[in-house]
């Protein structure tokens, strides 16, 4: 188990993607962590896809490819980006294509995407390089989804 720092020690900053040790310790068992997390609502994929220019979609924090799944099934072609192996792995094994690496220090090798995407990973990213990198990426008229699930 990771735990945060308290308040009263040095490193006080709880900012999630100043603690990525946390987000990286969901990979310790993958097909629990892609069977547990709920999908997301067909209407909030279409609804991206309809703000969007198009259908290459790069999805951040990539995880296990929950997301990645449901707008490959949707038409897109998407390229993952995880910083976790694991997570990655277990992605590639479902049909999804994954580099690793941070999104912040990612290299996209000059390509970009009609859509980035993050689902419940975007507080793990630094969020001015985040916004930086996800701007360089884009397309003209491109979209940024950060979406997360809220339990009622």
């Amino acid at each position: 188990m990771v735990t945060l720092p308290s308040a009263g020690s040095e490193s006080a900053d709880q900012s999630p993607h100043r603690h990525r040790q946390v987000a990286e310790s969901f990979g310790v068992d993958t097909a629990r962590y892609d069977r547990t997390r709920p999908p997301y609502p067909v209407a909030l994929i279409e609804a991206v896809l309809a703000a969007s220019p198009g259908k290459q979609v790069l999805d951040v924090g990539c995880g296990t490819g929950i997301e990645a799944r449901q707008f490959r099934d949707a038409g897109c072609v998407v390229l993952g980006v995880e910083p976790d192996p694991r997570m990655a792995a277990f992605a590639r094994d479902t049909g999804i294509d994954v580099e690793i690496g941070t999104f912040e220090q990612w290299d996209p090798a000059g390509r970009s995407f009609d859509a980035v995407i993050s689902g419940t990973a975007w507080h793990w990213i630094d969020p001015v390089a985040g916004a930086a990198q996800a701007a360089r990426v884009l397309r003209p008229d491109g979209r940024l989804a950060a979406f997360w699930h809220v339990p009622q």
